[in-house]
């Protein structure tokens, strides 16, 4: 998986509106997402994504579905693995 295709998953499951992270995070967000332990969960994601990048403008709404962040980290898996 290419790290476009991260990115764009990442912006839809954390409703980014503005960032403009570099490859070399990208490629450590997937790291950190493949190694996560744990319940995959938006505020989890959020957590990786914002000790990596630093801040980043999102939307906030209520009531979010998090049923494809499961899909995010085996995309950020996929990525991980193709850079080794």
């Amino acid at each position: 998986m290419s790290l476009d295709i991260l990115k764009k998953e990442l912006e839809a499951a954390l409703l980014i509106t503005d960032w403009s992270p570099s490859t070399a995070e990208l490629k450590e967000i997937a790291r950190r997402l493949k190694a996560f332990k744990g319940e995959p969960s938006k505020a989890n994601i959020a957590n990786v994504v914002l000790e990596v990048v630093g801040s980043y403008e999102a939307m906030a709404l209520e009531g979010v579905d998090n049923s494809d962040l499961t899909t995010l980290l085996l995309l950020a898996t996929k990525t991980a693995s193709s850079d080794d």
